[in-house]
């Protein structure tokens, strides 16, 4: 039998870009359809896997216009939560409560990525609740040929996740394209799966380059410094292998693996980040 998939697009990262380059939201939901030869988007990501300081930066104007646009088109909003250093905890749960009353009309999922925002998100928010990519504690790294070229049976389904599911109203888990294939047929019956293409996110940290650079030379380099998201006019691009396409978003470093094989499953979720078309050119 046929998978079936639903495919969404992720604006994580790069929602300010998208709203600077375009009229309207309409028109880059249409583009990224259009370059990646897809006719419909069931469902929107934005918001940020990897960094609380780019979260802050996003403007309720640019949410607003997100949100018409998704109720225009009939298409489903998941607000993605990063980590918040303890600084910024509470900047960043007055922003998901903005966000949410912005797009309370076709919001209703969200994504966590740390046991803190799981619990908050659990206690305050009537949403279909996802575990994100930092959840997923499998290793990554296509450099090392003989353990990237087999299939992962992914390490969460082994561990602690069946506690979770009796604690939290979990429906949906987010994955990244570690390896060569990936193999889902542990996954709990009630649990939606959604994988990141075509980018795996391989290493993420606390100190961003990009922030440092307006900065005086003794301070550079601290982590979780106050920025100006510099990081969406910047990018670095690794030229040190031909198989692999690496390159750094902010603090994190991606390296492209489209052609993940999935199985033990006949649904998935593609969480396509068109990074390649809207932003990196």
């Amino acid at each position: 039998m046929a998978m079936r998939q639903d495919y969404c697009l992720n604006f994580c990262e790069m929602i300010q870009n998208l709203y600077e380059k375009y009229v309207n939201f309409d028109d880059a939901i249409e583009h990224c359809l259009k370059e990646e030869g897809e006719e419909n988007c069931q469902r929107i990501y934005f918001g940020s896997s990897f960094c609380g300081q780019h979260f802050l930066h996003i403007t309720n104007k640019i949410v607003s216009s997100l949100a018409e646009a998704c109720m225009r088109k009939g298409i489903k909003l998941t607000l993605v939560i990063p980590t918040f250093s303890e600084r910024n905890l509470d900047r960043g749960k007055d922003k998901i409560k903005e966000f949410a009353a912005f797009c309370e009309n076709c919001l209703d999922e969200m994504t966590v990525n740390d046991f803190g925002m799981l619990d908050f998100v659990s206690k305050n928010y009537q949403v279909n609740l996802n575990l994100g990519r930092l959840f997923m504690k499998d290793y990554r790294d296509p450099r090392y040929e003989q353990y990237f070229h087999q299939i992962l049976a992914p390490k969460i389904f082994t561990g602690y996740l069946l506690n979770l599911l009796e604690q939290y109203p979990i429906t949906g888990m987010e994955f990244d394209p570690t390896h060569e294939g990936i193999d889902f047929s542990a996954k709990p019956e009630k649990i939606q799966i959604g994988i990141h293409l075509p980018y795996c996110y391989m290493t993420v940290g606390h100190i961003c380059e990009f922030a440092s650079i307006p900065v005086e030379l003794e301070k550079k380099f601290r982590p979780n410094i106050q920025c100006q998201n510099e990081c969406m006019k910047n990018l670095i691009r690794y030229h040190f292998d031909d198989e692999y396409k690496w390159m750094r978003l902010g603090k994190t470093i991606y390296f492209w693996n489209k052609s993940c094989k999935i199985v033990g499953t006949d649904q998935i979720r593609v969480i396509y980040f068109p990074y390649k078309w809207e932003v990196a050119q």
